[in-house]
């Protein structure tokens, strides 16, 4: 099981699974796919990192495709988690907000990164739900940038709200694969945090004075 010091996943999501092996597979395979990508960790190496025979894994999913499929509704099971309170006016709650969903992009980043066409038929279900998640992914960032600049958290116009959303998927999405790259011999969690303080680094001259401490605060927290 993976533990939540490591930094592959984040806590939110290992407390989804248990030591049921249908989970373990889930949990194997979505950090394999978070490392490796879709297109190229094999059944057998799935089974090999939950510890479970390949006949087990073939019970549960008898595709990668299926893994794909259970991912995509754990990731929304665990955004919707996150977002409970996503409406609120709290300073704290919407800075907090925003951490939880960077948190939720880490730890299902393949379905974000991956090009699925590649493996998969383009016309499967799957393929076409990871689409729509990217496109309510996009369009909820930068929604969550304008509900922090209408309550006086952030100060900016339309055209940079738009741009610093794509600056903060591109992060999400990719910062682990080139970090881990740039800085072979840092932990993830190391590089998840400094990910984190790219974010808040892009953000930092829109930022208002009420906002900064309180992030300030969050980043030695996280």
């Amino acid at each position: 099981m993976t533990d939540a010091a490591s930094g592959l996943l984040t806590a939110a999501t290992l407390d989804r699974f248990t030591a049921k092996t249908r989970d373990r597979i889930l949990e194997a395979s979505l950090v394999l796919f978070n490392e490796r990508g879709f297109g190229a960790v094999t059944t057998a190496s799935i089974a090999e990192q939950a510890g479970v025979l390949e006949g087990s894994l073939w019970y549960h999913f008898r595709t990668k495709k299926d893994l794909l499929t259970a991912h995509i509704a754990l990731l929304q099971q665990v955004f919707e988690g996150a977002n409970l309170d996503a409406d609120s006016t709290d300073a704290e709650t919407i800075i907090a907000g925003i951490f939880s969903s960077y948190d939720v992009i880490w730890d299902f980043r393949y379905i974000l990164r991956d090009d699925f066409s590649a493996v998969l038929d383009a016309d499967e279900p799957a393929i076409q739900t990871a689409r729509l998640i990217n496109d309510f992914l996009d369009s909820w960032t930068e929604g969550r940038i304008c509900h922090a600049s209408e309550n006086g958290l952030l100060e900016m116009d339309t055209e940079e709200m738009e741009n610093l959303s794509e600056i903060i998927l591109v992060i999400g999405r990719y910062w682990l694969d080139f970090s881990g790259k740039k800085y072979p011999e840092t932990d993830n969690l190391a590089l998840r945090h400094r990910g984190l303080r790219h974010i808040f680094t892009v953000l930092d001259p829109y930022l208002l004075p009420e906002a900064k401490p309180l992030i300030a605060t969050r980043l030695v927290e996280s």
